[in-house]
């Protein structure tokens, strides 16, 4: 029997859990097989004695290896294979033997061809200091077409933990990998089984969910739709192989759109449903799977039939893009609450969705009516605009710095009483309450309907309502600060605005008497 060094002390400072350990010593095996072939050739056994002492056999029918792989550090008989299957380093075996030994009491065994091999230490002495070092004890055997790994000392535990190990492989007979819905030779979409997961299998710690996502045939994280995804080009230059995050599943994703089909793409584009209204915080945003879903989209539209079926499917979708000014930011606004009041069965969606075909939700607002339709005022309309105009201005001369002239909504199917149009002011200015005036009103339009003998007082409202635009959106806390401010200004002033008020029905009275 010869005892051949492994060139590792047992003081070699690493720590891996049984997990990794069984890991590697069953990459071996799936190395040599191949991912087709796996499920088929690879067996493993468990058994225990009288004293419950446990024993792990993993074998394979195979054309076997020469034991001097295992000799040498960065030496595999994997190497004309480098980059298609997880193990490509070589010293893989020496590590998870090592371990397995030290820290486990794990005896380890290994035949293959006609040999046979066991691990063990040997006392050494290197400058004056005794050290123990790996060594495989090789034999010979009788010729066998099978390769054979026995572990020995093992518990139930390990039993359960290799069994978990073998299901994060990607092979076809897998039982949690589905029907194939996509494969070439780079990626593969798959259905996910109603088979639970083991525990401790690998999940993204941002993208939970029961799909898998495997990574040069290695399970590697989770994935929020119930489907199976395999990237085996998909590197991420991380030897021990811990689990991935959502970004890193998001770049797999756009690496595979290039691949795939239009079909395809639809198919995972339909799996992402409730991430279609998607939209990053910023302009590098892994919580978004805005890129994702734009890209999915590019890749489909070119099918104009998978288009055709998606959008038949799915025909009450409205992208919602993200305003870049004052004025896109109020058309969305209000097409938004024209959506809540009048169509809420639309469902919102990015404006990658533009690309397919439909409409933004801007767009069926504006086609139903939904945005302000103005006018001048006719002269009965101008003497109470007028008259609202010049009531502010007693009131509320000092907080507010302009007092615009104001027009005309026309349509009863606006869903504003009232809107301001405003410019940023180049240089904010102070009113008389220290607030910021931001915003020059240029204009207030007041529906039509509000201009009748009993609504003065709503219509002073709303008029003053907009007047507090210049401080901000509806939506800002400066304008709900400046809107607090006025109506205390306003009530404390009662008595002016109830005397406008008067005036306000004096000039219906005058309108009747001339009628009369």
């Amino acid at each position: 029997m010869a005892k051949i060094p492994l060139n590792l002390m047992l003081n070699y400072p690493i720590k891996w859990s049984k997990q990794q350990v069984i890991r590697d010593l069953v990459q071996n095996f799936y190395d040599a097989a191949g991912s087709e072939k796996f499920g088929k050739i690879f067996k493993y056994t468990y058994q225990t004695d009288q004293a419950k002492n446990g024993e792990i056999i993993l074998s394979m029918a195979s054309e076997g290896f020469s034991y001097e792989w295992l000799v040498h550090i960065g030496a595999s008989s994997k190497q004309d294979e480098s980059g298609r299957y997880a193990g490509f380093y070589g010293e893989g075996f020496k590590i998870a033997a090592l371990v397995a030994l030290r820290d486990f009491n794990w005896n380890i065994s290994i035949s293959s061809r006609d040999w046979a091999a066991h691990i063990d230490t040997l006392n050494v002495s290197i400058d004056g200091k005794s050290l123990k070092q790996l060594v495989l004890e090789v034999e010979e055997s009788t010729f066998s077409e099978e390769t054979i790994l026995i572990i020995e000392n093992v518990v139930d535990q390990d039993k359960n933990i290799l069994e978990n190990i073998i299901s994060t492989f990607y092979f076809p007979e897998n039982p949690l990998i589905g029907e194939v819905l996509f494969k070439n030779n780079y990626v593969a979409i798959h259905k996910r089984t109603n088979a639970d997961k083991p525990d401790n299998y690998p999940e993204s710690y941002d993208c939970k969910g029961d799909g898998i996502v495997f990574l040069m045939f290695q399970a590697r994280g989770s994935f929020p739709c119930g489907l199976v995804i395999s990237h085996n080009r998909f590197k991420t230059n991380d030897r021990e192989r811990k689990d991935i995050s959502k970004g890193t599943i998001q770049d797999v994703l756009l690496d595979m759109i290039d691949i795939i089909d239009a079909a395809t793409a639809c198919m995972l584009l339909r799996s992402l449903k409730k991430y279609w209204y998607d939209y990053p915080d910023k302009s590098e945003d892994v919580d978004s799977w805005y890129s994702v879903i734009r890209k999915l989209i590019k890749r489909m539209r070119f099918d104009k039939l998978v288009v055709t079926n998606f959008m038949q499917d799915y025909p009450l979708l409205a992208g919602c893009e993200k305003p870049s000014n004052i004025k896109m930011r109020n058309q969305k606004t209000a097409a938004l609450i024209w959506r809540k009041n009048n169509s809420p069965e639309l469902q919102l969606v990015t404006d990658s969705f533009l690309l397919l075909g439909y409409k933004s939700i801007v767009e069926l607002c504006e086609e139903a009516g939904g945005f302000n339709v103005t006018r001048k005022p006719h002269m009965k309309e101008t003497w109470l605009l007028d008259l609202l105009q010049v009531a502010a201005k007693e009131v509320l001369t000092g907080f507010i710095l302009n007092f615009p002239p104001a027009i005309i909504i026309e349509n009863d199917s606006s869903i504003y009483s009232g809107t301001a149009i405003a410019i940023k002011n180049e240089t904010p200015q102070i009113n008389s309450k220290m607030h910021r005036v931001r915003y020059k009103i240029v204009n207030i339009e007041i529906k039509k309907n509000l201009l009748t003998r009993e609504n003065f007082f709503e219509a002073f409202s709303t008029y003053c309502h907009e007047l507090c635009h210049c401080f901000g959106s509806d939506a800002s806390s400066a304008f709900s600060r400046a809107l607090t401010d006025v109506i205390t200004i306003v009530m404390a002033h009662k008595d002016i605005v109830d005397t406008y008020a008067l005036k306000w029905e004096k000039l219906f009275l005058a309108k009747d008497k001339n009628h009369a």
